[in-house]
């Protein structure tokens, strides 16, 4: 047929394997990868859904005898959307939840949350001070990084539900030691198609390992900068990755082509930029915006869409450094933690301080606070005292201290899927800590 264009059986299968992690099979996609030995990219793991859907809008016209060109649909398109398209999109399906049923601070009949009762159910050892870990989006991995510049990867299924005494290594939790880093291991991120993990260092580099690869070590992707990363977050679309590093600039690196964007480029860019090294970034839950803290003391909201600064939090924590930065689910709120030993929570909005949480020693570049899975809580680790401090998110009463370590927590992450955490530290140690009825 003239005009007839023919797709390989690998490009077909990678569309499927990204396809099914979209819609939450991410253990079927990887075993399908592993048994085509189809190699994993850090592609839009929704691109088949879009196809589909532009193919079937297409024949519809055709079949009403419309002459329309659907440029859309060509090979190469999809390629070059960029991240405001895939923002604007997303905004219109965000789920009632991320939407709307969020953090209330205004809710009048508000019951205080519960601390979970959690335990230590797996410890893993590096063998330099444990500095990152990552939950995957549907919680079944856990990755890990150290200062000995290795990663391992964690089935959190092992964990739960061990082989008795087991000594084969297909039944061990750690389930992959990756390297190819030549410093600490500083930030880590998984695409959302839970088939490559993305490491940041102070190496000046940023490496994406192929998951799927039965039995590959190093990365398949590398991109290098003349300053130490510090932190990365993948774009909901999986296509970009924001990165922030102790130069005082956030960049976009487009993960397919490689091509590296500035925020805050052009004329003014400098008023917008921050003045110090960057400590944190993050996008919101539909990727429509992007924030980052910094040494400088302040707080950036820029837009996902124009890569402008759209809202500047100076003297967030009273002139200190700040350390960390997340967005509540709903994108209503920016949680920041700072070296006044404070975790503040600020509107997005107008900027505006919604809610201070007080009563933790955090004295640390790498102290940042979390929410917990539902965002009943926030958690962040005490520099001092080696504990878990957990407050009422809307309340902002102090709750509970708990997880507690000999030696001093690096590190945090929250599962998004159970009552659990994983824990870094000094002692070279990473823990799963895990309520008993999850």
């Amino acid at each position: 047929m003239e005009g007839e264009t023919t797709v390989n059986r690998e490009e077909i299968i990678r569309l499927v394997i990204c396809q099914l992690s979209a819609y939450g099979y991410s253990s079927l996609s990887q075993a399908i990868a592993t048994h085509t030995k189809v190699p994993m990219t850090a592609e839009s793991n929704s691109r088949l859904e879009e196809l589909v859907v532009l193919g079937l809008r297409s024949e519809k016209r055709q079949v009403e005898g419309a002459d329309g060109d659907y440029s859309a649909a060509r090979e190469g398109d999809t390629d070059t959307r960029s991240v405001g398209e895939y923002a604007e999109r997303s905004a219109d399906r965000d789920t009632a939840d991320e939407a709307g049923n969020g953090i209330d601070l205004g809710k009048a009949d508000h019951i205080l949350a519960e601390v979970p009762q959690l335990k230590v159910w797996y410890k893993t050892k590096h063998k330099g001070v444990a500095t990152a870990a990552v939950f995957s989006k549907d919680g079944k991995y856990i990755a890990t990084g150290s200062a000995d510049a290795s990663l391992k990867l964690i089935e959190v299924d092992r964990v739960r539900n061990p082989a008795a005494g087991s000594a084969r290594r297909e039944d061990k939790p750690v389930i992959r030691t990756l390297y190819h880093h030549e410093a600490e291991v500083t930030g880590l991120a998984f695409h959302p198609n839970g088939l490559v993990l993305a490491s940041c260092s102070a190496d000046h580099t940023i490496k994406l390992f192929d998951l799927s690869a039965a039995y590959g070590k190093h990365s398949f992707q590398s991109f290098k900068d003349n300053y130490a990363y510090r932190s990365i977050a993948f774009h909901p679309s999986g296509d970009y990755l924001v990165a922030g590093s102790d130069a005082c600039e956030v960049r976009l690196y487009n993960v397919r082509t490689g091509k590296a964007y500035l925020l805050a480029a052009g004329d003014g860019a400098d008023l917008e930029r921050h003045s110090d090294g960057i400590t944190q970034v993050c996008y919101s839950a539909n990727g429509a915006l992007i924030g980052s803290s910094s040494r400088d003391g302040t707080i950036k909201i820029w837009d996902g869409v124009s890569g402008k600064c759209i809202r500047t939090i100076s003297e967030a924590h009273e002139g200190r450094a700040v350390t960390a930065v997340r967005f509540s689910r709903n994108s209503k709120y920016v949680l920041s933690t700072g070296l006044d030993s404070c975790v503040r929570l600020w509107e997005v909005s107008n900027g505006n301080l919604a809610k201070t949480y007080n009563g933790a020693a955090l004295d640390s570049l790498n102290a940042q606070a979390v929410f917990s899975r539902d965002e009943a809580l926030v958690m962040v680790p005490d520099c001092k005292a080696n504990v878990i401090v957990s407050w009422d998110t809307v309340t902002g009463d102090l709750l509970a201290q708990s997880a507690d370590h000999k030696q001093r927590i690096t590190w945090v992450a929250a599962s998004p899927t159970a009552p659990a955490l994983m824990t870094c530290s000094v002692d070279e140690c990473v823990r799963f800590w895990c309520a008993d009825t999850a």
